[in-house]
């Protein structure tokens, strides 16, 4: 019945269907295909998907990220970037840079922080001489830190699945996070080098604390975040909630938040709650099918067929999980995946939080990598840049996912040391 479930999940894909759509009448048709198993247990199987308490995080941040973005706290965090960073070569593309690893730190979502940096940042480039293509590509890479740096909706949904600690997940994210971030304003250096844009002058600490004073509030609300998990006062759930009612406080207060502007805060978290949480529900039930056929163990004994190097089995689970990330939306694809490859943890004796990293940061490099990379077509489509200019400009942004993975491969200790420190 396995074979039965992927074929069609896929020709459906391939017909069009929309993902969790897909996933729900391919998992609808194996269990109509199997008169053992009662239908009510999709229903079952559907609402536990969904039914934890770290899932409440979800509509949590999204909210919190729609509070800030709409009381013009993102401007802010750009103009405040611009003047630390923006007088080395590549100054403005420094700043995205800057800028997404701050966004990541409030928003959590991927797709969320593109089109936010794709409507701002990319005409201001083009008007400074970077290319379109390029200027896409990187704020693609930035959103992607989204699901890297806390709080990170991958992670929720990560720890949903496998009961780790969503706190010891938020910390194991920061360092490799700030790594990738580097990486980009080593391209961004080099890119700027080669097309011979020049340097700006530094404008002085006093533009640096001016701006600093206006950036101040939204740069709080990560620091709210990690400092209340690391200090065991409160659960991720609840400093989702704690970061809501920040940003509540601080758009009253700033007369930048009306009624008009809150019902839209609450209608675009709705929306970009809705989608994942169909596709959580609908993965749920397909993952379940995954593990009643015993896939696990078939994949296991293909696996060992192959090697038994705890480091090429990594290798092997990186290159799958970065297949199904390049067509299938990154939380789908965990959902899916996860269960199947989880049992190896135990078997060959890999950190959990290690294990889960590796999992996250391929998925998301999938995210940005070509056929489908819907972080390319989200910067493509918010600034009306044809594709093939983006997919020519993603490769050296790749290049630093892909050497940040081999290192958190080959080195858990990038993403263990901050975790065991709680």
């Amino acid at each position: 019945m396995i074979a039965q479930l992927f074929i069609v999940f896929f020709v459906l894909m391939m017909l069009g269907m929309p993902l969790a759509y897909a996933m729900a009448t391919a998992s609808g048709l194996c269990f109509f295909l199997t008169p053992e198993l009662p239908n009510l247990t999709m229903a079952q199987k559907m609402f536990t998907a969904m039914d934890s308490f770290s899932m409440l995080a979800i509509p949590f941040f999204m909210f919190a990220g729609s509070l800030m973005n709409e009381t013009g706290i993102t401007e802010k965090i750009i103009a405040f970037a611009k003047t630390i960073v923006g007088h080395f070569r590549g100054g403005l593309a420094q700043a995205t840079v800057v800028t997404g690893v701050m966004l990541a730190g409030k928003s959590g979502s991927a797709n969320a922080d593109t089109s936010i940096l794709a409507k701002i940042m990319v005409p201001a480039l083009e008007k400074e001489g970077y290319e379109k293509g390029f200027s896409c590509s990187l704020v693609a890479g930035c959103g992607a830190l989204a699901p890297v740096i806390p709080p990170s909706i991958m992670m929720v949904v990560y720890s949903g699945v496998t009961a780790i600690s969503i706190a010891s997940l938020f910390m194991a994210g920061i360092v490799p996070g700030l790594i990738i971030g580097g990486g980009y304003l080593i391209v961004n250096y080099l890119y700027a080098r080669k097309r011979g844009i020049p340097k700006s002058h530094f404008v002085g600490l006093a533009a640096v604390w001016k701006t600093f004073k206006k950036a101040i509030w939204a740069l709080m609300m990560p620091l709210i975040i990690i400092g209340g998990i690391m200090s065991g006062m409160v659960t991720a759930t609840e400093s989702g909630m704690i970061a809501t009612v920040y940003g509540l406080i601080y758009g009253f207060a700033s007369k930048n938040l009306t009624l008009k502007t809150l019902k839209k805060c609450i209608d675009d978290a709705v929306s970009a709650t809705v989608n994942p949480m169909l596709i959580i529900s609908f993965a749920g039930l397909f993952g379940f099918l995954i593990t009643y056929n015993h896939f696990s163990e078939l994949v296991m004994g293909i696996m060992n067929g192959i090697t038994t190097n705890p480091y090429m089995i990594l290798i092997i689970i990186s290159i799958i999980l970065l297949i199904a990330g390049m067509l299938l939306d990154a939380n789908a694809a965990l959902l899916m995946l996860v269960p199947i490859f989880a049992p190896l943890i135990s078997v060959y004796g890999y950190d959990e939080i290690h294990f889960a990293m590796v999992c996250i940061l391929t998925l998301v490099m999938g995210g940005m990598s070509p056929p489908v990379a819907m972080l390319l077509y989200i910067a493509s489509s918010c600034t009306e840049t044809p594709l093939d200019q983006v997919v020519k400009h993603i490769w050296p942004f790749l290049v630093v996912n892909y050497a940040v993975v081999i290192l958190v491969i080959f080195c858990p200790i990038i993403v263990t040391w901050l975790p065991a420190l709680m």
